[in-house]
């Protein structure tokens, strides 16, 4: 029984030990360490980078085409066989010099040789006319000199018979019709030269549309007709190409229609490996589409590098608006409900002010309105867990 007790008793002591030791453990849990206590004095990692005055710009970056300015499908202007086409695709021709193919030369030909037979057959016909003409009038002249003595004698001296004077009479009436009659005749004839003269201007004429020259100067990129098809007007033969100028076509969307100004919006222009630079849009479309929403813009290329031919793609960078402002890199602006803000450096710290933007150029955006100077120091990274006044350890400066 006594060694009972004694072992109870011990039991009794070892129990309140381990309380007292939990109660001390406790407390001292209780206690702020030390990361508790300088928890809200800890400086934040960010990146950091100078505010810088710099050109913004509002761009768009269509793709468009190159494309002919000047162009022509030259047809036959006399329908017939084609006798010959004289040049070939790739061939350079010259506008109003070049032949480039002829239809039905040989039967045109005849036509102007025997145009030109009936003309001469004309012209000998009024000389034939104008030589009766002038017997005429000479037998005219002598009938009316009898007429007028007979009628003379006749009237005043009774010296010749009525029927004396009658037979003169008739003869002079007779000589008139006739004269009348060849003086007709002679205009008739040259009626009959001046329309031989105009068949066989036209006749002349057909045999040089026979021949088409280039309407203009150029390359021959299509030949559509060979030699012995025939050739009908209205149907191309050839198709010739002006590579001295060339035109980039694009369309944008209808917002920008009243910030393009011929003549004055530039374009930076890429085709290939070929760049072209403060280009001038040289015409702007006078309607949108309601389709599309879009309008067309082109620009002339005089005298284009080689290599910016008809048919390939352009890359267009067209600028609406440029100035010069000072700006921040897009990672610095903070959207919060009440607008944007941006943090700056205050040496160790960071103090938060709202600012209203404008362009964005490259990753960095146009700073309208703020406090902010060409020296300031924005952050960049880190900045999604600042507040206005908070400490900051800077991990890197200006990239």
């Amino acid at each position: 029984m006594f060694k009972q007790g004694i072992y109870c008793a011990h039991i009794t002591v070892i129990l309140i030990l381990c309380a007292c030791i939990a109660g001390c453990r406790n407390d001292k849990g209780n206690e702020p360490g030390p990361e508790a206590t300088s928890e809200s004095s800890e400086s934040k990692p960010v990146y950091l980078e100078s505010a810088r005055r710099m050109t913004f710009a509002s761009v768009l970056s269509p793709s468009g085409n190159v494309q002919a300015k000047n162009s022509a499908y030259v047809s036959a202007r006399i329908p017939g066989t084609l006798d010959r086409i004289f040049v070939d695709e790739g061939d350079t021709v010259i506008a109003g010099d070049t032949d480039l193919f002829q239809t039905d030369s040989l039967k045109l030909g005849k036509a102007v040789e025997a145009s030109r037979k009936d003309l001469a057959v004309a012209e000998y016909t009024v000389l034939e006319r104008q030589a009766n003409l002038e017997q005429v009038q000479a037998d005219y002249n002598k009938v009316k000199l009898d007429y007028e003595r007979y009628k003379r004698l006749y009237e005043q001296d009774k010296a010749v018979t009525k029927n004396a004077f009658e037979i003169i009479e008739s003869q002079f009436l007779q000589v008139s019709a006739a004269q009348k009659h060849a003086e007709i005749s002679v205009e008739l004839a040259q009626k009959r030269q001046e329309q031989a003269r105009a068949n066989l201007a036209i006749a002349e004429k057909d045999l040089r549309d026979s021949l088409v020259q280039a309407p203009i100067s150029g390359a021959v990129t299509e030949r559509m007709m060979e030699p012995g098809e025939m050739a009908a007007a209205g149907t191309p033969v050839l198709r010739i190409v002006d590579l001295s100028i060339v035109e980039i076509s694009a369309y944008l969307p209808e917002e920008a229609y009243a910030r393009v100004l011929p003549g004055k919006t530039k374009v930076h222009i890429d085709v290939g490996d070929k760049q072209l630079r403060n280009q001038p849009i040289s015409y702007k479309s006078s309607t949108v589409s309601s389709d599309l929403r879009t309008f067309e813009i082109r620009c002339d290329i005089r005298r284009p590098p080689e290599g910016i031919v008809p048919g390939r793609i352009a890359r267009l960078e067209v600028t609406l608006e440029s100035r010069e402002g000072l700006g921040v890199p897009r990672e610095s602006i903070v959207v919060r409900a009440d607008g944007l803000k941006i943090f700056i450096s205050d040496g160790d710290t960071v103090r938060m002010i709202p600012v209203r933007t404008g362009l964005e150029t490259n990753g960095w955006i146009e700073i309208l309105e703020g406090d902010l100077r060409i020296d300031s120091r924005v952050v960049t990274a880190g900045k999604d867990l600042l507040q206005d006044g908070d400490r900051i350890a800077v991990i890197r400066k200006d990239r």
